[in-house]
């Protein structure tokens, strides 16, 4: 969490996130809380700029960075546009996933599958693994998740011995580091919120 992220949130007199994100502001939550769930976006967003418009200060929590796959894009399609905005970016996951590997971001491709499967996607990873590509991945944490994502890659003809690895529940107190090739990783479990990483990275001893 960031220094401006907290005081944003101590002045909004309406705070608005996932549990977990509130969990994470608890001691700096001054106002009234809402909880934001995938059932109710739509209610809780109508809520944030009802809110807004009235000049309540309203803090929108989304972990990480709201420009990336957050909550930025759903709140600007119901955004009036003189509706007065102000982004507070936090740090992805990726790049806490490349401090923790030592992996430079300028060197890497990524391949995005939440909520999309498309042949296209799953080509394109394949091709960018083929040409030794670093690849960086966000799984879709239902249908095509880090083991999954390894047997395909194997079966699309990618050595089975290509490095790999799984960051999990990054800078939470669960943090889990797993790394090897792809075979190794095929047949593990994962934790919903993760990242993986194919091809060779030059990070310290496997957690």
């Amino acid at each position: 969490m960031t220094l401006a992220a907290k005081k944003a949130v101590r002045k909004a007199t309406l705070v608005i996130g996932a549990q977990r994100a509130l969990e994470l502001f608890k001691e700096d939550i001054k106002g009234e809380t809402c909880i934001l769930r995938a059932q109710n976006l739509d209610e809780v967003l109508q809520r944030t700029l009802a809110s807004a418009q009235e000049e309540r200060p309203v803090a929108l929590l989304s972990t990480g960075d709201p420009t990336f796959f957050g909550l930025l894009r759903p709140l600007l399609q119901r955004s009036p546009v003189d509706l007065e905005i102000e982004l507070v970016p936090g740090i992805s996951s990726i790049q806490v996933c490349a401090a923790r590997l030592k992996i430079c971001l300028d060197e890497v491709e990524y391949a995005d599958f939440h909520g999309s499967l498309s042949a296209r996607k799953k080509h394109k990873l394949v091709g960018a693994i083929r040409r030794k590509k670093i690849v960086i991945i966000l799984p879709d944490p239902k249908s095509f998740q880090p083991n999954k994502i390894a047997e395909y890659l194997m079966k699309a003809g990618i050595d089975r011995r290509t490095p790999a690895a799984v960051c999990e529940n990054l800078t939470y107190p669960s943090e889990k580091i797993s790394e090897g090739d792809l075979s190794t990783l095929s047949i593990k479990q994962f934790a919903p919120m993760c990242i993986m990483v194919v091809g060779t990275i030059a990070s310290g001893p496997a957690r």
